[in-house]
């Protein structure tokens, strides 16, 4: 039995589950969907996974090209799975997939399912001091999951409204455009962490300093695993507490996303 699994992480969540995942299955691939240009899946495989976060009700920008110039060539009949990764609700995340993987690829989406874990845009609010806590239960959510996805099952994936697919198109066309609120601190030390760990390489050094083009997913890696908090969104951020999942250091995000 040969599996594979695609996920997408900024701060470390969702590689985490696609690991678990994968130990649980056996005999598991992970590849990263921060690769560039299009992916060919050259064997047969029993089953497909997507692990991926929600981003504003949706599937990040990167998620969706991935899925879209993805190959899958011979892999109709397997076992189709997506897990959302989400601090409350996936809205349309598990949809959107299931709909991209049936117009696109004429496959049906077996299974989908939403994993709360910790809720980190940190753009947006200062986060829980419980991370243990909630890491310890989306630990306990995960294995649930594996367990439905091991056995097989199938779910009804649902629609959603009008209102949170405008969100999340807003979000689309809007995310790139944000990341020209990033500043950088005199805290900064010229470390690169930041740029290893964005998984679209939109970070680049000039001067010893982080550069921020145009092409952000609002990830927020740069933030979190910034070891000074040298880099900020706005003046928003500078006293909010950060996060990155405590089992995924930066040099294994940054590795497996590019190797």
């Amino acid at each position: 039995m040969s599996n594979i699994i695609f996920y997408f992480s900024g701060t470390g969540n969702c590689l985490k589950a696609a690991k678990e995942t994968a130990k649980e299955l056996g005999n598991c691939e992970i590849v990263s969907m921060a690769k560039p240009g299009g992916f060919s899946i050259l064997k047969q495989y029993d089953t497909i996974g997507f692990i991926y976060p929600v981003y504003f009700y949706g599937l990040p920008k990167k998620v969706i090209e991935f899925v879209d110039n993805l190959k899958l060539n011979d892999n109709k009949t397997a076992y189709t799975y997506a897990i959302a990764t989400c601090g409350d609700g996936a809205g349309y995340a598990i949809y959107q997939i299931y709909e991209l993987l049936r117009k696109n690829h004429n496959i049906e989406l077996n299974y989908g399912k939403k994993l709360k874990m910790f809720s980190n845009y940190i753009v947006m609010y200062n986060m829980s001091k419980k991370v243990d806590e909630i890491t310890k239960k989306s630990n306990e959510r995960l294995f649930t999951v594996i367990k439905s996805i091991k056995n097989r099952e199938n779910n009804k994936i649902n629609k959603f409204t009008k209102l949170i697919i405008f969100i999340n198109n807003w979000f689309l066309k809007n995310a790139s455009k944000m990341g020209k609120h990033y500043n950088v601190n005199e805290n900064c030390n010229g470390c690169r962490i930041c740029e290893k760990v964005c998984p679209v390489k939109n970070i680049e050094l000039n001067n010893n300093k982080p550069v921020f083009n145009h092409n952000c997913e609002q990830c927020v890696a740069c933030i979190q695993y910034c070891p000074k908090q040298a880099i900020n969104y706005k003046n928003a951020t500078q006293k909010r507490r950060r996060y990155t999942h405590p089992e995924i250091s930066y040099l294994e995000l940054s590795e497996s996303n590019y190797r």
